[in-house]
């Protein structure tokens, strides 16, 4: 599946967004993991595509929060995730910053295992396993 462009996906995007930027607050995001991962893996979206989101979608508009004295740490307004995201969306190079520091993330390797695991239970499952 190809990504379609934030503003033809929104219904699809917004709780995908909404869990994503959690890995941006300013506490302890391992404590939100469990929900980060269930929320993603509800998604239609393929793990690799949750990475594009991330690295083209949501660092670009969160990652400030991690630099900031006072960040935010209770969660993203979910309009203001959105307009952001809509207001400085364009596809980005195969190469960037965001890329390569989303794919260091430890919690994002966590997430990212998280889902993958969550998937393969929901599998399991659904084939009587």
């Amino acid at each position: 599946m190809k990504l379609k462009p934030p503003s033809e996906d929104l219904e699809q995007r917004r709780p995908v967004w909404d869990a994503l930027s959690s890995l941006f607050l300013d506490t302890d995001v391992s404590l939100l993991r469990d929900w980060r991962s269930s929320a993603l893996a509800a998604s239609p979206y393929s793990v690799e595509e949750i990475e594009e989101v991330l690295v083209q979608e949501v660092f670009p508009v969160c990652s400030w929060n991690l630099f900031s004295v006072a960040g935010e740490w209770a969660g993203f307004d979910l309009e203001w995730l959105e307009a952001k995201i809509l207001r400085r969306w364009r596809p980005q190079r195969r190469w960037s910053l965001g890329r390569y520091l989303v794919r260091r993330s430890w919690e994002w390797r966590r997430t990212r295992e998280a889902v993958v695991s969550i998937r393969g239970k929901s599998a399991g499952r659904h084939y009587g396993r």
